[in-house]
């Protein structure tokens, strides 16, 4: 037997023992948070729904691991959906970042004790190499569940705080208006009251010391009108922890990166322009957008091709927008199925899948679509079979 198919048949045993028992470790999780959060498990998991979504995030976490090329699997897996529905649930549930990070602490060490009880009753041939890259396998995935996670919390967390500012900026509105007419009306009232009056009369003397208190109260809340009116939510809201001015040929390029070691094993460059422009946006949404589109490039690439590539170009494009474009010279795409990949489910290789060794469940490209959609860009796709395919995305550059 040789090495790697030593080390697959590890990786395999461990992570079918680690679905199989996804209940058993989902109740360690809980188990043991109870505990380091110092909570009643109903406060740390106050809902079903919650309790639904962690076996179900194990058992992705299986499914990713038991592929050698994780990072692929990864960008194509449910784990992004299921984080990111967490991390709205736990928005709900009034958790806060610092608890998130916790949570996910003991996650990654629940899994290495679980890969340990495993490894040391596994009775199959394998290196103790192979156990150090299965926990590092591990820790990828949890750290990229993690992000995902936060990165949905923080957006949720943002939005709210949106909303509380526009309820804000509308009532100073409202109430600066209501309360300058009255107080003008109550100036101009004292004004007809003093009238022919002797200003050294005491009761002048109080009404003028009352006029000049009303008439300061009028400007307070002429600035207050002015500030309000000169600064938008948005302007307020610019400092944001999920929104950030991308370089977009860095963040392509890191993206690349990332998947080194799956681009040297299927032997596809990856060209980027040295300069794709800048946009502000949600970092987490851009990434997962190119993390998609690379893997799938990456994993539909033409193995009867001496050169196999994929590049990120820029075009010209109207002002206040950014168009890119994502071409390769892969496998292309049957015509019928140009207009369904970016639904749910809808997976244009499936049949080749086993041939190409390419796992999946047809959300990447639905995700991406969302995402784009999310941050008001646009997406189309052109493919010819055998040729390769070519995407083009549009956003509004968004630039501060």
């Amino acid at each position: 037997m040789n090495d790697e198919d030593s080390e697959s048949r590890y990786r395999r045993h461990v992570a079918r023992r680690l679905a199989k028992n996804s209940m058993e470790v989902s109740d360690r999780w809980l188990a043991r948070l109870e505990h380091v959060v110092n909570e009643d498990t109903s406060d740390i998991f106050p809902t079903e729904t919650y309790l639904d979504h962690i076996p179900v995030l194990i058992e992705e976490v299986a499914i990713v691991l038991e592929n050698a090329d994780e990072s692929l699997a990864l960008s194509n897996s449910m784990i992004e959906r299921k984080a990111m529905e967490l991390g709205e649930l736990r928005h709900q549930q009034k958790a806060t970042v610092n608890q998130l990070l916790r949570e996910y602490d003991v996650l990654s060490k629940i899994l290495e004790e679980f890969i340990t009880e495993e490894t040391n009753n596994y009775t199959g041939e394998f290196k103790q190499v192979h156990g150090i890259l299965l926990m590092a396998s591990v820790s990828r995935i949890v750290r990229s569940i993690l992000q995902s996670t936060v990165d949905s919390f923080v957006d949720k967390y943002m939005t709210t705080i949106k909303d509380q500012t526009e309820k804000l900026v509308a009532f100073n509105k409202f109430v600066s208006h209501e309360l300058k007419t009255p107080l003008q009306a109550a100036s101009l009232n004292i004004e007809l009251l003093l009238e022919g009056r002797d200003p050294t009369d005491s009761s002048v003397i109080d009404l003028i010391r009352v006029q000049g208190s009303i008439q300061q109260a009028v400007s307070m809340l002429l600035n207050i009108e002015t500030i309000t009116s000169s600064t938008s939510t948005d302007t307020l809201l610019n400092d944001t922890p999920v929104q950030q001015e991308v370089d977009l040929a860095a963040l392509t390029k890191d993206i690349g990166t990332q998947l080194n070691e799956t681009l040297s094993d299927r032997n596809v460059e990856v060209i980027v322009e040295n300069d794709l422009g800048m946009l502000y946006v949600e970092t987490a949404k851009i990434k997962l957008v190119f993390t998609n589109l690379l893997s799938n490039a990456i994993k539909y690439s033409d193995p009867q091709k001496t050169s196999r590539w994929v590049k990120i170009s820029k075009q010209d494009a109207a002002k206040g927008k950014c168009t890119l474009v994502l071409e390769d010279n892969g496998l292309g795409i049957q015509p019928e199925m140009r207009d369904e990949v970016f639904k749910m489910r809808v997976r244009a290789h499936e049949t080749l899948d086993e041939k190409h060794n390419v796992t999946g469940y047809g959300l990447g490209l639905y995700l991406v679509s969302e995402a784009i959609e999310d941050i008001g860009g646009s997406i189309s796709l052109d493919s010819t079979v055998g040729e390769g395919t070519r995407v083009t995305i549009e956003f509004d550059d968004g630039q501060k």
